[in-house]
C-alpha cells in the first residue's frame, strides 16, 4: 500500500484527534469523515429504467443516512 506523509500544525492536529477511535488509524479516520463520492458508475442506467422517482429518493435516502452517520460519528 502506497502512503502519503502529511504535515498539520499542532492546533489542526489537536482539534482531529479526539474524533479518533481507540483502535482506528488516522488514515481509517480521514476515510470515515470524508464524504462519499457519487460517480457516474453509481447512477449509470438510472434514466433508462420507468422507476426513476423510487431510484432518486433511495439513492437520496442512502446519502442521508451516509450523512448522518458521519455527523454522528463527528459528534461521538
Amino acid at each position: 500500500m502506497a502512503v502519503k506523509t502529511i504535515t498539520i500544525t499542532t492546533k489542526a492536529y489537536e482539534a482531529i484527534k479526539h474524533l479518533k477511535k481507540a483502535e482506528e488509524s488516522f488514515s481509517e479516520l480521514f476515510l470515515r469523515i470524508s464524504p462519499k463520492k457519487i460517480t457516474i458508475k453509481d447512477i449509470a442506467g438510472i434514466l433508462k429504467d420507468s422507476d426513476i422517482e423510487e431510484r432518486f429518493w433511495k439513492l437520496r435516502k442512502q446519502l442521508g443516512k451516509g450523512m448522518e452517520k458521519r455527523q454522528h460519528d463527528l459528534h461521538s
